[in-house]
């Protein structure tokens, strides 16, 4: 700028009176400037409209938590020159509050117009909200288990037995106030009308609002276990065998059947003796007579309730030609 006044000046006509400064054409092309700069800065057109700025927290403590809702974005009118209007929208204008004192408790900050960095030249008539409430609250973590609810009812001959959730717990972080009182969460309901065996479904919890805010929609995998209708039996004359590989000793079971109280599936028919297998093992037994337990296995539909008698007599005789 000096070099184009000085430019300017030496086309200019000396002056005659002599009391003029020597460098007056500098001034006077200063002042030309300043005036030409005020009127594209004050002089130009002003204009008023409403301007969306972000609420930005920063430095809140890892163990603490804002806990209820507050509006993420501030409503500001603002007036000031057209240019400088028309450029906010390029800038990166932001309300930031700093939490790095906060404790657990109740804030209230008050959105002034100082408290947002606008451009020099801008004016800020109206900010709305006014104030930001802040509710802060510990942050803690739970595992809840889920509970299952269901509708309708197995096919006919059939009866629900349990579900099983995977996973078994939900683990949740958030305030307090919200997960500190919470001890289970609820699935919603699962249709089992007519069903005549297991079953896997996906099934999505039911969460009141603070928690579907906390943890959004949520979906679990259900075990339904449908299973056939049992009724309790006593299975007369189940053969006791030797479960033993060594054949050389002579061995004798009293008495050599016995009976069995179990529940059978209602379709259970015919000889139901062979649906169980009862045996006695005489590994490191010496010659002479013992109790022996029965031990009973089964298919896996099939519940032992007991064995009549549980112990046999079980006599073992020297091996052969000894």
């Amino acid at each position: 700028m000096e070099k184009l006044a000085k430019q300017i000046i030496r086309r200019l006509p000396t002056p005659k009176l002599l009391n003029w400064p020597n460098n007056w054409g500098l001034k006077l092309i200063s002042l030309i400037f300043a005036i030409l700069l005020w009127y594209f800065v004050v002089g130009e057109d002003k204009i008023d409209t409403t301007v969306y700025i972000p609420v930005e927290i920063v430095n809140l403590p890892r163990e603490l938590v804002i806990s209820n809702q507050f509006k993420k974005q501030l409503e500001a009118t603002v007036s000031g020159p057209r240019g400088l209007i028309s450029g906010l929208n390029r800038q990166r204008i932001t309300r930031t509050i700093n939490l790095a004192k906060a404790t657990p408790g109740t804030i209230v900050i008050r959105n002034e117009p100082e408290t947002i960095q606008f451009p020099r030249g801008v004016i800020v008539s109206r900010i709305q909200p006014s104030h930001i409430t802040l509710l802060i609250d510990e942050l803690i973590e739970k595992e809840l288990p889920v509970q299952a609810r269901t509708t309708g009812e197995p096919a006919i001959g059939h009866e629900l037995a349990g579900v099983a959730f995977e996973p078994p717990l939900i683990k949740i972080s958030g305030p307090k106030a919200i997960v500190g009182r919470e001890k289970l969460l609820t699935a919603k309901p699962i249709d089992i009308n007519g069903l005549k065996g297991p079953t896997t479904i996906q099934v999505p919890l039911e969460l009141r609002p603070a928690l579907l805010e906390l943890m959004g929609e949520t979906v679990v995998t259900a075990n339904v276990v449908i299973r056939e209708k049992t009724m309790e039996r006593t299975i007369a004359d189940v053969p006791v065998h030797l479960s033993d590989t060594d054949s050389a000793r002579k061995v004798t079971i009293e008495p050599d059947t016995i009976n069995i109280r179990a529940l059978l599936p209602l379709s259970s028919k015919g000889n139901q003796a062979r649906l169980f297998e009862a045996t006695v093992s005489t590994d490191g037994l010496s010659v002479g007579v013992h109790k022996v337990p029965v031990k009973i296995t089964a298919a896996e539909q099939i519940k032992i309730i007991e064995a009549l008698p549980a112990t046999v007599t079980v006599r073992i005789g020297r091996s052969s030609g000894k």
